[in-house]
């Protein structure tokens, strides 16, 4: 089954592909890695580029699973985009990456993590 994960590229976005690497390959995959760019915003640190791709490349070099990487365009809710891949998909599970252990109270009531806590269909795995 499916495994999305919503990308972002930090230490602990990387971390969150690793999990989802490890359950798309447990799960039979494919392994889909979403990072959402905001409309109108040219620089933002949760963009990926061409060399955090190269990075997320080779964190995945030798998976047993299809990799698919997507870039999705909103200037409304990231949540909601991570949603429609997930459903579109068919997704047994999502995968999220939260900053800091110490910060996880603070992230879970964040709205974009509630949101998809609480409105996937599939199930959601927290890094």
């Amino acid at each position: 089954m499916a495994v999305v994960v919503g990308f972002i590229p930090t230490e602990v976005g990387f971390k969150a592909l690793s999990a989802a690497r490890d359950e798309a390959e447990q799960r039979g995959g494919p392994l889909i890695i979403v990072n959402v760019l905001r409309e109108g915003i040219s620089v933002d640190p949760r963009h990926a580029n061409e060399q955090h791709r190269e990075i997320a490349r080779d964190l995945l070099r030798g998976t047993s699973v299809r990799v698919e990487f997507r870039e999705e365009t909103t200037e409304y809710d990231i949540a909601d985009v991570l949603l429609d891949v997930t459903e579109a998909e068919e997704a047994e599970l999502l995968v999220l990456g939260v900053r800091r252990q110490q910060d996880l109270a603070r992230h879970l009531l964040g709205l974009t993590v509630q949101k998809l806590l609480l409105s996937s269909n599939s199930e959601v795995l927290v890094v």
